[in-house]
């Protein structure tokens, strides 16, 4: 089978981070050769591994439709439509004339004195030889064959010290990793900004800015720490962020006299946490509300209080992923005595988290913003983002592929690239 970018796709997209081939015996035999000649050049990573750049062409139009469409509506039966949405998908997939790839392996010894070897395609595992997993047997001679022609070509370019020149140079940007000062991609993307600014308040953007300069609470510290107090602070924030719901409280009911304490709300503070936040909460519901030698002992795992079923309790609006999740911990300084860390700062969360800081401040509660020079930087664009190739996601992660056309160019040329060196082992 002769080799392009659309045949080196099926081999890609039949492996990735939880799944992989085993290698038959041919192409096992071969992914050892496409690993010695690439062990002539110093490792890029742990475990020997070893990464290198190669160009295949596009498929032709006709190759794409019989892969794709052919089995349904055979080339020479297709409708002008059919050819329509077959045109415009083998366009977007294959823009230009040839597609570039990363092909890596890593190989070492397990502790059984075999050596593992595992293949991959921009990243995506796509063969592996000894692995301890269960996985499909696939011969990929073809593949292979073609990976060890371009090792061996790419390595004599190191060798001639003509890489950069030859290779890494013509790759075009949509494949390259780099990073861009974040006022820079304001300036040739004005769109960039507004979007960004878009779920921020200028006026808490403001306060912050006044209240929390540094990593230092702004307001007296509290002699002692409770239930009570946590639960009140973190009311505080759900109002700030008008959270507060109809939504019950998860496996939690308010006692009448806690209730009246409140004024008859209909829900209190603590039943606002257990309406809103992770809930692994590690038997925090239990601790008497107004006893700080008890919420004290609980926090080191002590007391009677304690039960463990998740270690979630500072998190008190939870997400997908804790990265994007907003935490409050209750922290105690030996010498000056408690105060409150509220974390949030990736960019999804960080809006919430300067109205949360602003209103805890206002308040009257000590309060330390992790990541407070981060989340300035970000507002103030004096950081950097990371650009990836076209072949990675940008969802929920900080970072931008390369746009298109001329804003893309524009991009380009104020991005700082970055490729691994290559050198002799």
């Amino acid at each position: 089978m002769k080799i392009n970018a659309m045949v080196i796709d099926l081999y890609k997209d039949s492996g990735g981070p939880l799944k992989s081939n085993t290698a038959g015996p041919n192409t096992a035999a071969l992914i050892v050769r496409f690993a010695e000649i690439l062990d002539q050049l110093e490792p890029q990573g742990i475990d020997n591994f070893h990464t290198i750049w190669v160009k295949a062409h596009r498929p032709k139009f006709r190759q794409y439709y019989d892969r794709h469409y052919g089995y349904d509506e055979p080339y020479p039966e297709a409708s002008p439509k059919t050819l329509n949405s077959a045109q415009e998908e083998y366009e977007a997939f294959y823009p230009l004339p040839n597609v570039w790839y990363q092909l890596s392996v890593k190989h070492f010894t397990k502790r059984s004195d075999e050596e593992f070897y595992a293949f991959f395609i921009d990243h995506n595992c796509v063969f592996t030889i000894k692995d301890s997993k269960t996985n499909p047997v696939l011969e990929a001679e073809d593949l292979l064959a073609w990976a060890i022609r371009e090792a061996e070509a790419f390595v004599s370019e190191v060798l001639k010290g003509t890489c950069e020149k030859n290779i890494l140079n013509k790759i075009p940007y949509i494949y390259r990793k780099g990073k861009i000062k974040r006022k820079d991609l304001w300036e040739v993307c004005p769109k960039s900004k507004k979007d960004f600014f878009k779920p921020y308040d200028k006026r808490e953007i403001k306060k912050f800015f006044r209240y929390f300069s540094s990593e230092t609470p702004g307001n007296a510290m509290l002699t002692e720490m409770t239930t009570r107090i946590y639960y009140e602070a973190c009311a505080v924030i759900y109002k700030a962020l008008d959270m507060q719901r109809e939504t019950p409280a998860y496996n939690y009911v308010e006692t009448d006299a806690e209730r009246e304490r409140y004024g008859g709300v209909h829900q209190t503070p603590k039943e606002q946490y257990y309406a809103l936040a992770e809930g692994r909460d590690d038997g925090l519901k239990n601790v008497p509300m107004d006893d700080p030698a008890a919420f004290e002992a609980w926090t080191r795992y002590e007391g009677p209080y304690y039960k463990f079923n998740g270690s979630h309790p500072w998190e008190i609006i939870p997400s997908f992923s804790t990265s994007f999740s907003m935490h409050l911990y209750p922290e105690k300084s030996e010498s000056n005595g408690w105060y409150f860390g509220l974390a949030g700062n990736s960019d999804i969360r960080a809006p919430e988290t300067i109205v949360a800081a602003n209103a805890l401040y206002e308040a009257g509660y000590p309060v330390v913003v992790y990541g407070t020079d981060e989340i300035i930087a970000r507002i103030e664009g004096t950081d950097y983002i990371p650009v990836v190739p076209i072949t990675e996601y940008t969802f929920f992660r900080e970072c931008i592929n390369l746009p298109e056309g001329d804003t893309g160019l524009a991009v380009a040329k104020k991005t700082i690239w970055k490729f691994d060196e290559y050198r002799l082992n």
